[in-house]
């Protein structure tokens, strides 16, 4: 059986309780004022070498309705990253279907000045709980690219397991498939 297949049927579709909060993070779904946000995390070619390079402001607005209007027709998504108490958008985080696969990901993407702070691992592990204590998901998964060092680190964190390789998109030719269980991640430190 797939993750998405033991997503709860239609008719009763789980939703996850947003705003998710840390102590430090709130995530929530897109709205209209994340748009400023999401174009300086999507203008910066550094930030975006992993995730399809840079976009335009114009490209970043339909992807915050895009987001917003899956999050809000599924219930659970992609959501806006935010410092606590802050309207301003540092990026995004959450769990999302992935393409072409019966699957469940996460997936995040941080401002550059933001980095080194411990916020997509603050934000992937908010993410994690929500899904599998909401969602029936019984894995998610997560695809990094061998050279991003930076997402190799907090997949780390998260414990998920290197379980094969997928063809990239070009100029990276192949990609890294990680998995997380719910069990395995019940297991987790205190």
């Amino acid at each position: 059986m797939t993750a998405i297949e033991l997503l709860p049927n239609r008719s009763s579709p789980a939703r996850l309780a947003v705003p998710i909060r840390t102590s430090r993070l709130e995530l929530r779904p897109f709205d209209q004022g994340d748009v400023a946000g999401l174009a300086a995390l999507c203008a910066d070619p550094e930030a975006t070498q992993w995730t399809g390079g840079v976009k335009t402001r114009s490209q970043s607005e339909e992807a915050v309705l895009l987001m917003r209007d899956s999050f809000n027709a599924r219930g659970w998504g992609t959501l806006a990253l935010h410092l606590a108490g802050s309207s301003e958008c540092l990026g995004y985080c959450g769990v999302r279907p992935l393409q072409h696969t019966q699957d469940v990901e996460i997936a995040f993407g941080i401002q550059r000045e933001y980095w080194g702070k411990g916020f997509a691992t603050e934000a992937s592990s908010a993410c994690l709980d929500a899904a599998f204590g909401t969602l029936a998901l019984q894995s998610i998964v997560a695809t990094v690219y061998p050279e991003n060092t930076r997402s190799l680190a907090v997949i780390k964190k998260l414990r998920m397991k290197k379980e094969g390789e997928v063809f990239g998109q070009w100029p990276h030719s192949i990609a890294w498939v990680f998995r997380l269980t719910k069990d395995e991640w019940e297991q987790k430190l205190p």
